[in-house]
């Protein structure tokens, strides 16, 4: 009960001034990307170094911020840059787990970009989506719903009834009973809110949910290895009982793509 209280007194810290940033729209949240980018590339630079990858963060940190402010024209490349960032982010796991590998300079500086600035950034495509000329804050609300109710509900399940280990060399904590609930309870919920996009069809908001689902918990156990192989518990302390900005963004950075490509897709059909 302690650390789950002090969960929730975090959270209702943080949730105000993100909703007033997502409310103020693309400017206000690009500058609050910004922010946790830099404060994430101090610790990709940290995890790297205890892997004996001497680096900096400056420079991941300029790039993830290039990237977000840019993100008008780069999100626009389509499913292929989807495809390739996934294959990026793929290698940017094996680069952690080859102590001394090319994890330091300028390799470590683009994957550190990509995952901190290009991922997150397809946040911003979601005021495209937007009932409102392309401007309503409805949608980035959606999906970042969507993703907390996964983290929440398979945190709850898993550490009340968790029984089966989901991955434990990189997780213990981490269950099938919790991974199930996570996904069930986004689906629930991605019916439940419709995106509030014209025509979205049912077949629609259930693959959306089932995709945050997945891949909000694919993102977390990538950023637990990386953990895992620097034998730390917690990329951080920003967040009082949450851990780092790793930490809170390790689900946003991977399912936040897939989510704006599925969505992207079935509005493009549908119109």
């Amino acid at each position: 009960m302690p650390g789950l209280l002090r969960r929730l007194l975090t959270a209702g810290a943080v949730l105000p001034p993100i909703v007033l940033a997502v409310y103020a729209g693309p400017v206000g949240l690009s500058l609050v990307l910004a922010l946790l980018a830099i404060w994430g590339a101090r610790e990709m630079a940290r995890l790297a170094r205890t892997r004996g990858c001497e680096t900096t963060f400056w420079l991941p940190a300029a790039g993830a911020v290039l990237l977000i402010a840019s993100h008008g024209r780069l999100i626009h490349l389509g499913l292929p840059a989807a495809l390739v960032l996934i294959t990026v982010a793929a290698m940017a796991v094996e680069l952690f787990r080859r102590k001394g590998s090319m994890l330091g300079g300028f390799p470590f500086a683009v994957v550190a970009s990509i995952y901190l600035g290009l991922l997150p950034a397809h946040l911003l495509g979601f005021y495209r989506l937007g009932r409102t000329e392309g401007m309503s804050p409805w949608p980035v609300y959606c999906a970042l719903i969507l993703i907390w109710t996964c983290d929440t509900a398979a945190y709850l399940v898993g550490s009340r009834f968790g029984r089966h280990r989901l991955w434990p060399r990189v997780s213990p904590s981490k269950s099938w009973e919790g991974s199930v609930a996570g996904v069930v309870a986004s689906i629930v919920v991605a019916v439940f809110l419709g995106f509030r996009i014209p025509g979205l069809p049912l077949y629609g908001r259930v693959g959306a949910g089932f995709l945050v689902g997945v891949f909000a918990q694919i993102g977390d156990l990538g950023e637990s290895l990386m953990k895992r192989e620097a034998a730390m518990k917690d990329s951080g302390r920003f967040f009082p009982g949450h851990g780092g900005v790793l930490d809170r963004l390790d689900s946003v950075i991977l399912a936040v793509p897939v989510l704006y490509y599925w969505l992207l897709w079935i509005v493009r059909t549908k119109g």
